[in-house]
C-alpha cells in the first residue's frame, strides 16, 4: 500500500509540477517525504522566494469540486533566514487529518515585510 501511494503521490507531484500556471512570485510547493505514518509527509516544502518575510500554508479537503470540512492552517509566520527552502513541519494531529484519505489542496504564500502577497502556489494531491 505503502510504495502505491508513493507512486501515486509522486505521478500526482510530476503533474503538479508540469502545470504550475497557479505558481508564481518564487514559490513552488516540493515533495515532502513520507514518515511512519505511512503516505503522510512529514512537512510540505516550499520554494523561499527573495524579499519573504512571512509565509503561510493551508491545506483543504476537496473531492469532487466541492470544499470539506477538514482543513489546516498555519497562519502566517516567519521565513527561515538560512537556506534556499522552507520545511514547514506538520503536527501530529494534521497528519492523522490527512489519513483520512482523500483530495487536499496545498496552498503556500509568502508575504513580503509590509504584509503584500509576493508569491503563491497551489497544488492537489490525494491520499489514497
Amino acid at each position: 500500500m505503502k510504495k502505491i501511494f508513493s507512486l501515486v503521490f509522486a505521478i500526482t507531484l510530476l503533474f503538479g509540477i508540469a502545470s504550475q500556471a497557479s505558481a508564481y512570485g518564487g514559490v513552488y510547493v516540493f515533495n515532502p517525504y513520507p514518515n511512519s505514518y505511512g503516505a503522510v509527509p512529514d512537512y510540505i516544502g516550499i520554494t523561499k522566494p527573495s524579499g519573504a518575510y512571512k509565509y503561510e500554508i493551508r491545506i483543504l479537503e476537496k473531492n469532487n469540486g466541492i470544499y470539506g470540512s477538514l482543513t489546516y492552517h498555519s497562519g502566517k509566520l516567519d521565513v527561515p533566514s538560512s537556506g534556499y527552502d522552507i520545511h514547514h513541519t506538520l503536527s501530529s494531529y494534521t497528519k492523522l487529518m490527512l489519513l483520512h484519505a482523500g483530495t487536499f489542496v496545498i496552498i503556500a504564500e509568502a508575504y513580503n515585510s509590509s504584509g503584500a502577497l509576493i508569491g503563491r502556489d497551489e497544488v492537489k494531491v490525494t491520499f489514497v
